[in-house]
């Protein structure tokens, strides 16, 4: 197989304002805004110069993600200590297609884009409790080694939610990623 799993097909484009409106729309709905740990306050113009500044950000990797060429999502990669090369994921699915099929197969790109393209040598996520928990019991299968839980880490209007802390290297995926037959990167280059 040639990386591209079953259940319609996968790319990533680079953001460009034109993409201000959608992913603004997403960012602030609040089922999506719930599972984020910033807030975004709903301004177009505010989005655009969001997307300006992220074209010039060292360590800073994002695109959308298309399902058969229609956006569902949006994913990151931002690198948070650059002389350990340690980076962490972001993953956003606007669009129900974002959920199905292939489409969860995109941290397998994320990934291969993370360790080969990008040369790092570690990941580590922070996943909002209020997450769903197929999200947080998935991790472990993905290759993520469970860190621990911060017990009522982050406040939300009065609530206080766990933060659950999952690690990577980037040996650890070499392990697994075999069984997800995803060789290539979020730009199309071939890892193998």
């Amino acid at each position: 197989m040639s990386g591209q799993p079953a259940g319609g097909a996968l790319t990533f484009i680079e953001p460009t304002e034109d993409h201000a409106q959608i992913l603004l729309d997403w960012r602030t709905r609040p089922d999506i805004a719930d599972q984020m740990l910033s807030r975004v306050p709903y301004d177009v113009e505010r989005q655009k110069e969001w997307l300006r500044r992220s074209q010039e950000r060292d360590g800073y990797v994002h695109r959308i993600l298309c399902v058969d060429g229609v956006p569902t999502g949006h994913v990151s990669i931002t690198v948070i200590e650059p002389a350990w090369g340690i980076a962490t994921i972001g993953v956003l699915m606007g669009e129900r297609a974002g959920r199905i099929g292939a489409a969860p197969l995109n941290f397998a790109y994320m990934l291969n884009h993370v360790f080969f393209t990008m040369g790092l040598r570690k990941v580590v996520n922070h996943i909002l409790g209020t997450n769903s928990p197929r999200l947080l019991k998935g991790q472990p299968m993905i290759g993520y080694r469970p860190v621990g839980v911060l017990k009522r880490q982050v406040v939300r209007e009065g609530r206080e939610i766990d933060l659950h802390i999952f690690e990577m290297l980037a040996e650890d995926w070499l392990v697994v990623r075999d069984r997800f037959r995803v060789y290539q990167d979020m730009d199309g280059r071939e890892w193998r």
